[in-house]
């Protein structure tokens, strides 16, 4: 083979393994280019014009950027309070049941509870402002308290009042053996009919102990009793004291009707 042939062919092997170079060598650039395309998408730089910081300012955020996500507002709801009973002029306030559909007048001096009273007939415990009494000699001091209850009978046995009232003072006799001072048949409680009766009971010994004044009446039956007790002596006047107050506040007594269209 002579030289000119040996030349041509090592000048088309040269043309060929440039051309292959660069081929692959486009390819491999065109695969960086698309992976910094890739990260520059995902993670985006802050681009600053006149090499200063951009302003994100909120009056120079563009509209577009704005989230679309409202921001809700919390409603504050006022807290309800049960209101306090105010007094009047008089020094009297209101109370009312609900539950049980009665009020009555009575002084702020005394206390009520509508709570834990003891029986499960008893709705309503009034007590008086407490009379306080010491020994000079043992320096002992004793209390003596008037109090007043509200009674609901949700079974009455009998809806004739006088046999109701009757039925209730013999059962009286026979627990305490009472000795009756009044009775009377003529008073009204709630704008009804109503029996009354003044007693007082007697302790181990057969002293007098306790001074009571009882109201008797049968709304919706329903017996409604009404009883205020205290100590019974004639230093120990703390019923007496009260009595007047108390009688108010039975008058005040209002039971609301339940009527039946027939």
């Amino acid at each position: 083979m002579n030289r000119e042939h040996v030349l041509a062919i090592i000048l088309a092997l040269s043309l060929c393994a440039n051309i292959y170079l660069v081929f692959t060598d486009n390819s491999s650039l065109d695969h960086d280019i698309n992976g910094i395309v890739h990260r520059a998408l995902l993670y985006p730089e802050p681009v600053a014009s006149d090499n200063s910081s951009p302003d994100l300012s909120p009056d120079t955020v563009p509209e577009d950027d704005i989230p679309d996500t409202a921001v809700e507002t919390p409603v504050i709801t006022p807290e309800t309070t049960v209101p306090t009973p105010t007094p009047t002029t008089d020094g009297w306030t209101k109370y009312s049941s609900q539950k049980y559909a009665f009020s009555f007048r009575y002084p702020v001096t005394w206390e009520l509870n509508d709570g834990a009273t003891g029986s499960p007939s008893r709705m309503v415990v009034l007590t008086a402002p407490p009379e306080t009494e010491c020994d000079p000699i043992s320096a002992q001091c004793y209390k003596y308290i008037a109090t007043m209850t509200f009674d609901i009978d949700r079974d009455p046995q009998t809806l004739n009042l006088e046999e109701y009232f009757n039925s209730a003072v013999a059962s009286l006799q026979r627990e305490y053996a009472i000795t009756s001072t009044s009775r009377s048949a003529s008073c009204m409680l709630s704008g009804n009919r109503a029996y009354q009766i003044e007693f007082y009971t007697r302790d181990d010994r057969g002293n007098p102990d306790r001074s009571y004044m009882q109201y008797y009446t049968l709304i919706d039956k329903k017996g409604y009793i009404i009883s205020y007790t205290g100590p019974f002596s004639n230093w120990e006047n703390v019923f007496s004291i009260n009595k007047g107050d108390a009688q108010r506040i039975i008058d005040s007594f209002v039971v609301e009707r339940n009527y039946e269209i027939v």
